[in-house]
């Protein structure tokens, strides 16, 4: 009884940490249209003042404590200029966290590609 006790907490703790939302997938511009994966070039993301906050959850959607607006991110990360937006997120059953990450002040345009894709240029 303890050896199956012991496999149940161990399965529990190991399928516990569940991600719900990429960054990459969720990044988008300041006025809220999508970056798109293939449009991401990380140098330039290092190369930007960062900023991220949190919310802590309850199953999911009952908050306990943290702020995850677009305003404190920026705060956090001393940025003037919010350039680019995203989340990420993490399920600890019964608890998870959702971040809002913003990088800007770099002066970086998003002009219009092939076909009206946005892309990220230096």
């Amino acid at each position: 009884m303890k050896k199956l006790a012991a496999l149940l907490m161990v399965v529990i703790g190991v399928s516990g940490c569940v991600p719900t939302k990429d960054l990459a997938k969720t990044l988008r511009y300041a006025d809220n249209t999508p970056v798109g994966v293939e449009n991401i070039k990380f140098i330039d993301l290092q190369q930007m003042k960062k900023g991220e906050s949190c919310t802590f959850n309850m199953f999911y959607f009952l908050p306990l404590w943290g702020d995850g607006s677009i305003i404190t991110a920026a705060n956090k990360g001393s940025i003037n200029t919010v350039e680019l937006i995203g989340e990420t997120g993490y399920w600890y059953f019964p608890f998870s966290t959702n971040c809002t990450i913003v990088y800007g002040d770099r002066g970086l345009s998003k002009p219009t590609g092939v076909h009206g894709i946005k892309t990220i240029d230096k």
